[in-house]
């Protein structure tokens, strides 16, 4: 057996095996049938809160394809953006920033908002705005670096709302 002070095994088996013992460390039973089962055993049950630590919010399936659909639309719009900037093309940069502005906010009706929380809803609206925004921008003129810029400032909108929040559909 190598050891990590020999020097005569190659460095790929040293890191091998310290990789191994590091994942083994927790292998170890302790003997307690009673200790609390691992998060996988929990989701495999379906219990997803075991896994997944984000605020649910409980919505009914209609709200839920709308606020999915919606989410869509944003991230089509972000390919469309960066995808015009690569080319130079500013109209259509302007379009896609467009295509999930104000228009596309389906958390403004009434039902929709009250299932998904004013937190939910402020952080949604706000992200819509930015994209109009961001095609004033475009139509302003304002260079490509500028835009990417605030493209990425918008983005992290969807990265925080992704990482705060999970929708289940409620029975």
């Amino acid at each position: 057996m190598f050891t990590l002070r020999d020097v005569s095994a190659p460095k790929g088996i040293a890191l091998g095996l310290l990789i191994a013992a590091t994942l083994c460390a927790g292998c170890a039973q302790t003997g307690d049938e009673t200790s609390q089962p691992q998060a996988t055993v929990g989701a495999a049950r379906g219990d997803e809160a075991a896994i997944d630590d984000r605020t649910p919010i409980r919505v009914d399936v209609a709200t839920r394809f709308a606020v999915l659909t919606e989410m869509r639309t944003m991230l089509n719009a972000v390919q469309g953006i960066v995808g015009s900037a690569a080319r130079g093309d500013t109209a259509a940069m302007r379009t896609a920033a467009m295509s999930a502005g104000m228009a596309a906010a389906s958390e403004a009706g009434e039902n929709v908002a009250a299932q998904l929380g004013p937190d939910f809803v402020r952080l949604g609206m706000r992200t819509h705005a930015s994209f109009d925004s961001l095609a004033t921008d475009v139509a302003q003129g304002k260079s490509r670096d500028a835009v990417l810029g605030r493209l990425a400032t918008v983005m992290g909108n969807c990265v925080g709302c992704h990482n705060q929040y999970r929708l289940t559909v409620q029975p």
